[in-house]
């Protein structure tokens, strides 16, 4: 019989923790509650949570072009009539567009946590002795490392000159069309961490009412969230241009007619844009912790801790939150509470069945035999 009631309480503990996870998950509940005058009882609790992120990248970029437009370097020589040289344009143009290297984005939710912490001292005895010490640590780590190094190499040439015509019985005219070079090399996002972090818990209540005369109770919070964030970017860039544009080095000599050289227009243009290299973001989440009210033990107004500072990131790109500790101690008062949760009443019908199972064996367990029998 012993054994049917015994199976059947854990079995009914077991489906209400089945049926009690979400309860769990959205309410911590830490209660000491309903013992006895004069004991002794404790509930001692560590959380923590670190969370570390680590993003390397490494780029090694090399551009190398050589672009060659060329009308030119014609030759008319030696003739017995009249000689022209004519060149169209040339257009060299050359564009290097490196963007969007090494980029690090890391989002930790800001790490706000609905879930309440509550802690519950109530219905124990006279001269009894309740501490609960609930220690909370949330550490976020976030390290980003970027390098990069570009290097781009342009030889750019346009070239409608260095055309002759020599030795011409007529007249001789040389005319150059344009040379235009362009060279365009923009170097843009390189090296960029952005990070969005935060770790702290949001919603605390504690509860101390209705334990007996004389009863210490102590609850005691220790809260230490810390940030870590650090990001390394390392970019080294070269850009070497050779931009060359010609119409000119025309050579018409020993004619014996007229002599016309006209040149087109020579243009070089070289455009270089280093943008946005090496940057780093971060956004630190604004999760604000409602203190406790704790009413004195003498009775008057209430008294709320006080939340202290946030202190401001300095020293480079590392940055460290500590939220302080809130400490409450109270003799049979009442702190604001906001209830138990399924696994306080669980525990109860769990003592509970272990108090009928004893009294089942204390008295109907038979007759003990007599002293001559058992000796």
């Amino acid at each position: 019989m012993f054994k049917k009631i015994f199976a059947a309480c854990l079995s009914l503990i077991f489906v209400g923790f089945l049926f009690n996870t979400q309860a769990a998950a959205d309410e911590i509940v830490l209660s000491i509650s309903g013992n006895g005058g004069g004991s002794d009882n404790s509930v001692a609790v560590a959380a923590n949570t670190t969370t570390t992120v680590t993003q390397t990248n490494n780029a090694d970029v090399s551009n190398d072009v050589s672009s060659n437009a060329n009308t030119g370097d014609n030759t008319t020589s030696s003739n017995n009539g009249e000689a022209s040289i004519t060149t169209g344009d040339a257009t060299s143009t050359t564009s290097i567009n490196n963007q969007g290297i090494n980029s690090n984005y890391v989002d930790d939710s800001c790490g706000c946590v609905d879930n309440p912490l509550n802690l519950k001292i109530s219905g124990n005895g006279t001269d009894s002795v309740n501490n609960i010490d609930t220690g909370v640590n949330n550490s976020t780590n976030a390290y980003q490392s970027n390098s990069a190094q570009i290097t781009n190499n342009v030889n750019n040439s346009a070239n409608t000159g260095y055309n002759t015509a020599n030795n011409n019985n007529g007249n001789v005219v040389i005319d150059t069309g344009n040379a235009l070079a362009v060279v365009g090399i923009k170097n843009k996002n390189i090296n960029f961490g952005n990070s969005t972090i935060g770790s702290v818990m949001e919603m605390i209540s504690v509860s101390i009412s209705g334990n007996g005369d004389g009863s210490i109770n102590l609850v005691k919070l220790l809260f230490d969230n810390s940030i870590n964030y650090e990001n390394k970017n390392l970019a080294i860039i070269f850009n070497n241009v050779i931009n060359i544009a010609n119409t000119g080095g025309n050579t018409a000599n020993n004619n014996n007619g007229a002599v016309l050289i006209a040149t087109g227009d020579a243009v070089s243009v070289v455009n270089i844009a280093n943008e946005n290299i090496n940057g780093s973001k971060v956004n630190l989440c604004d999760c604000k912790i409602t203190p406790p009210v704790l009413p004195p033990p003498g009775g008057g107004d209430p008294i709320i801790p006080p939340t202290g500072s946030q202190p401001s990131p300095s020293g480079g790109s590392s940055i460290t939150q500590n939220a302080g500790s809130v400490l409450g101690a109270a003799i049979g008062t009442i702190l604001p509470a906001t209830g138990g949760g399924y696994l306080l009443l669980l525990m109860t019908i769990f003592c509970l069945t272990l108090f009928l199972v004893g009294g089942y064996l204390r008295f109907g367990s038979g007759i003990s035999p007599p002293v001559a029998y058992a000796v």
